[in-house]
């Protein structure tokens, strides 16, 4: 017969997770044994039929893409920096395919805290790409401002 047991194992440091235990036999030979292993040792290995994703992404890392508002002449995009970035992936949809490099501007206690790479017109120049970094102490609502305009 096959029985499951949840047990709760928490080792210093580490924090306690819920493991499957599947196996066929005494239920009590199961958990002891579980138990026991636990208790003596941090790095058990239970193979189990559960899965557990532990891929995450933070804001601070993903890709955005920001509209860029105005005319095919000239567009302005606010990127958000509020909370810092790290490597974030950031396109600017702009509104129109002859566009120079943009004029940035933001608030005069934040220059220097945002660092812009591997900027690049793509998809025919319809899109402007870069990799953003920022630092964390940016508080939430600043912007920096990129200004494009037709060459």
């Amino acid at each position: 017969m096959n029985r499951n047991r949840i047990v709760t194992l928490a080792a210093t440091g580490l924090i306690g997770g819920a493991l499957v235990l599947a196996g066929c036999g005494s239920s009590s030979d199961t958990a002891s044994t579980a138990a026991a292993t636990a208790t003596t040792d941090t790095t058990a290995t239970v193979d189990t039929t559960a899965t557990t994703d532990t891929t995450a992404t933070t804001a601070t890392t993903a890709s955005e893409t920001i509209p860029c508002v105005g005319a095919e002449e000239a567009c302005t995009a606010k990127v958000p920096l509020g909370g810092g970035a790290a490597a974030r992936t950031v396109q600017i949809e702009l509104t129109g395919t002859n566009m120079g490099e943009p004029k940035t501007t933001v608030e005069s206690q934040y220059e220097g805290a945002y660092d812009i790479t591997d900027a690049k017109f793509t998809t025919g120049g319809s899109i402007y790409e870069f990799t953003l970094d920022a630092v964390e102490s940016i508080p939430e609502g600043v912007n920096l401002e990129m200004t494009f305009t037709q060459k």
